[in-house]
């Protein structure tokens, strides 16, 4: 299945390196698209934005808590949409 939905994922900056690790093994299935770190009054945080495919975001939302609470979807096509919506 080639239907991508566009996510981010935000690290705190102590977390960066298991999480990249655990993106790193999604393979193909994520696209990254932008890399980016920022402070805030709170601490320093890394963001990583781009595409994944949507049977792999449903996967790890169902099996990997450290990164679905950490991920964010930013954008599903309409077309997805309507495809679960008329079921």
């Amino acid at each position: 299945m080639k239907e991508f939905v566009f996510v981010e994922f935000i690290f705190a900056h102590n977390e960066t390196s298991d999480s990249l690790k655990l993106i790193k093994e999604l393979g193909d299935d994520f696209v990254l698209t932008s890399d980016c770190t920022f402070r805030c009054d709170t601490g320093i945080y890394r963001t990583l934005s781009g595409k994944i495919n949507s049977t792999a975001a449903t996967a790890l939302k169902l099996s990997n808590s450290f990164l679905a609470n950490r991920m964010r979807i930013s954008y599903i096509s309409d077309d997805l949409k309507d495809k679960y919506r008329n079921r």
